[in-house]
This record gives structure tokens, C-alpha cells and sequence, in this order.
């Protein structure tokens, strides 16, 4: 990809497509998935458009680990909104205030950037990094994060192969051929020019909860029998 003329995708519109696919997704789970048949075909078509967020946030993460200035802080600020996202994500997809059985992505995020940090302490294909991303992976899955074990091994995908794309690739579809709508995102990423692009990098931490807060609130007033009113 030809960068010095930022011909292609930089990271603020890769940023964009995987907001807008995550917002029509939580759209369909939260308002689409009863009713008509017609409704039904809608709510799937919104699954489908929904399955492009993650593995491009997933690519993002590990463009932001490698670009940071300062892990601790990058990691600080994902927790932090991790711990304020997990009620509206409560509210919005389970419709309680707290619920243990699954928690928000910003924690497998998390989780991810933590994998990714102990991993530049051992060589690659070690025993030692097979022990880190299997730590990872069971942090994963005990905390009941989003996406689980799967999620991890993705970035680690991405952060191993970041500068081999054809492995990269490779190795991201074998991870996602299980969801065949998730490969698009493959095509969005191979058009990535290696520019940030302008935007506020915090955009994402603050849409996240709020956007989860607002679906939740706008139940109240399009669906109130489903709230129980």
C-alpha cells in the first residue's frame, strides 16, 4: 500500500466502519430479535453487518500497542472505561443493572493489551509465549469477557503477523471462517494505509457506554411492554 500519498484506509476510518457496524448490531439484538418474520430476516441482516466491528477493533488494538506512547496510560484508560461501560452493557443486553455471566469487550481489550505486553519479553513460537497467550486466553474465559478465548487469540493474530499481512490474513480467516460476514473485515484492514487519520482518540471509549446507556433508554419509550411497564 502505497502510504506517501495516503491513498487507502487510515486508522480513524477502519475506527468509523467498526462503530457504525457495532451500533447496528447492538441495534438488532436490542430492538430486533422478536417479532415478525420480517423482522427476524432484519434482525440477522443486522448480525451480519455487526460481525465486521470486532476483528477490526481487535486490528486497531494492536495498531494503538504498537503506536503508544505510553502502555500504562493506554491500558489505564481502557480499564477505566471498561469498568464504566459493564452497567449500560448490563442494561442493554442483559436488562440488568449487573450481570457476572458475561462482561463488556473492553475488558477482553484489556486482557488483550496485557498478553500483548508480556509477550515482548519472550521470543516468539517459545514455550513461554505458548504459556502467555494460554494465561491470556484462560483469563478470558474465567472472567466470562466478550468474544472469551477466541477474542484473545485474534489479537494475538494481529500483534504476532503485524507485519507479514498474508500470514496475517491467513491465520485471521482460519479464526474467523465460523463467521463468514467477519472475513469483509479482512478486506477493510488490507486497505489500511498505516496512517492514525485525524479524530479524537477517545471517541470509541466514550461511544461505547453511551451508546449501550441510550439503546437501554429508548426502550422505555418504543418498547415499554418489553420492559415490563
Amino acid at each position: 500500500m502505497n502510504t506517501g500519498n495516503h491513498r487507502g484506509w487510515d486508522g480513524n476510518t477502519l475506527k468509523w466502519i467498526a462503530l457504525l457496524s457495532m451500533l447496528i448490531d447492538h441495534i438488532g439484538v436490542i430492538y430486533l430479535s422478536y417479532g415478525s418474520h420480517a423482522l427476524l430476516s432484519v434482525y440477522s441482516f443486522s448480525r451480519y453487518i455487526g460481525r465486521l466491528s470486532f476483528p477490526l477493533f481487535c486490528f486497531l488494538l494492536v495498531e494503538g500497542f504498537y503506536h503508544t506512547g505510553n502502555l500504562r496510560k493506554y491500558v489505564q484508560r481502557m480499564l477505566g472505561f471498561a469498568f464504566l461501560a459493564e452497567i449500560p452493557y448490563d442494561l442493554a443486553i442483559y436488562g440488568k443493572i449487573v450481570k457476572l455471566d458475561g462482561q463488556n469487550v473492553l475488558f477482553t481489550f484489556v486482557i488483550g493489551l496485557l498478553v500483548m505486553w508480556m509477550l515482548t519479553k519472550v521470543e516468539l513460537w517459545s514455550i513461554p509465549m505458548y504459556g502467555i497467550v494460554l494465561f491470556g486466553c484462560a483469563a478470558a474465559y474465567l472472567l466470562r469477557v466478550d468474544y472469551s478465548w477466541y477474542g484473545i487469540l485474534l489479537i494475538v493474530v494481529f500483534y504476532v503477523f503485524h507485519d507479514q499481512k498474508t500470514k496475517r490474513n491467513l491465520a485471521a480467516a482460519v479464526l474467523l471462517f465460523w463467521q463468514p460476514a467477519s472475513l469483509v473485515a479482512l478486506l477493510c484492514i488490507q486497505w489500511y494505509n498505516g496512517e492514525q487519520g485525524r479524530g479524537n482518540r477517545t471517541v470509541f471509549y466514550w461511544f461505547y457506554p453511551v451508546h449501550l446507556l441510550i439503546l437501554y433508554a429508548l426502550q422505555y419509550i418504543l418498547m415499554p411492554a418489553r420492559m415490563g411497564f
